[in-house]
């Protein structure tokens, strides 16, 4: 499922050039909601093969609100991500986070909790998530976006999370 997760974001990026090319970078406004969906998956590593992989859609709610210097150009987003996973098992996951744009660049920084009732658990903190976000804008209102978690495991049933995830963001 991985490779799928990268043939599709390789499809995406090569699908729309001209219109990254013509769109000038911008650093994101201040004060949008932004929803995104995305489609991810990855490994647990520590644990066994089979128990191991990981595939979930993720759909996050956030807020777009200006740095404490508003001229530093960063722009920190509260957010609250809810995951339907289908790997290792049916599951549904919670995740409160916060990212950080890079100034200057369509990069973002992200870290998150997970919550989730992963491997047929009662709800539980799985992980500690940090990552990379790189955002393609295509217009004011629409983005494309790859990710790429890790993190800390909190429980012994859980692994040390990879994640890779591509999708869509929207700005109102």
């Amino acid at each position: 499922m991985r490779a799928h997760a990268a043939i599709l974001a390789c499809a995406l990026a090569l699908a729309f050039p001209a219109a990254v090319r013509a769109q000038p970078f911008e650093s994101p406004a201040p004060g949008a909601l932004v929803v995104s969906a995305g489609l991810g998956g990855g490994v647990e590593a520590g644990l066994d093969a089979g128990k191991a992989g990981l595939l979930e859609a993720e759909l996050i709610v956030g807020w777009d609100l200006p740095g404490s210097a508003a001229r530093t150009g960063f722009v920190w987003r509260p957010e609250l991500g809810l995951a339907l996973g289908l790997a290792p098992d049916l599951h549904v996951a919670l995740r409160p986070g916060l990212r950080l744009s890079v100034p200057g660049t369509p990069l973002w920084l992200r870290a998150a909790a997970d919550w989730s009732n992963a491997r047929g658990e009662d709800p539980h903190w799985r992980w500690i998530l940090v990552g990379v976000a790189w955002e393609v804008r295509m217009t004011g209102a629409l983005g494309f976006s790859f990710e790429a978690d890790t993190g800390l495991p909190l429980a012994g049933s859980a692994g040390l999370p990879i994640l890779v995830r591509a999708g869509a963001t929207f700005r109102f």
